[in-house]
Order: C-alpha cells, then structure tokens, then sequence
C-alpha cells in the first residue's frame, strides 16, 4: 500500500523513503507491517547539536526534559517547548495519509515545517507543491520540493 507525506501543506504521494533538506535526512519514512499504517523515524537536535527528540516507528523514544509530551500513541506524536511552539508532531491522517511538522536544525540553518508552509533558512515559504516521490528519497530545495538525485 502507497502513503502520502503531507509536510507545509505539500503533497508528496507515492511512498517517499525520506525528507532531506541540503541532501541531509531529516526523518525516514516506511510503514509498519502489522498496520500498514506510515510510520517516521527521526532523531531532532537542537542548535547546538544537541539529541532533543528520537523517534523510531512513530514511538517516542526519547524527548528532552526541556521538552513537553503532549501526545505519544503509535498514530499521533506531539512535543512542544515550554512556550507551547510545536517541536515536533506527526500524525497519521488515515492509513494513507501521514502529517509532520516541526523545527528542524541542519548546521546551523533553521528549517521550520508547519502545517500550512514550510519555511527555508533563507526565510522563503514553500507551500502547494504536489511530488510524486516514486519511493525514492525527496528534497527540500530553495526551488521547492524534488525527489532527490542520491
């Protein structure tokens, strides 16, 4: 069964294997055999590099004490800060469908997923994109989304 990632209110149908920004992997996606529902495995540093997050599956498996849980089931995962700014969230839609957002550090660049626009270090928005990953891995790129060419 195909999933599409829905990351910034951009549609990437198709199965893809992964979400890189700068050829650099911020979380891998697959699906958990037993439900066939997506499943993402992330690990989210902060700033300074720093392991604030860990996902495997869609099972939170570590999370900072500076962080709060406010949902961690096999089908929604949601951490925000102290503020309530949501850190990280996935969350499966229906058996199809999963959504993420989030704060994502790659060197010292910001990359900022919500659930309406994805936002570039650069401050560029992208949003409406529609790919066809073809399972194969996608890019974010200033030119918008791409499957990627590794």
């Amino acid at each position: 069964m195909t999933f599409t990632l829905l990351v910034g209110n951009n549609f990437i149908s198709n199965s893809p294997r992964s979400l890189r920004y700068n050829e650099k992997t911020l979380f891998k996606l697959d699906q958990i055999s037993n439900s066939h529902n997506p499943s993402i495995s992330i690990n989210i540093v902060d700033v300074n590099n720093k392991t604030i997050i860990e996902v495997e599956e869609n099972v939170c498996k570590y999370c900072s004490p500076d962080l709060i849980i406010k949902k961690s089931d096999l089908e929604h995962v949601l951490i925000v800060d102290k503020t309530g700014e949501i850190v990280f969230e996935s969350r499966i839609l229906d058996k199809k469908t999963i959504l993420v957002s989030g704060i994502f550090y790659i060197d010292d660049l910001k990359l900022t997923i919500t659930q309406n626009y994805i936002i570039l270090p650069t401050q560029k928005w992208i949003m409406h994109d529609k790919v066809d990953a073809n399972n194969k891995d996608i890019n974010i790129t200033n030119e918008g989304i791409r499957v990627s060419s590794l």
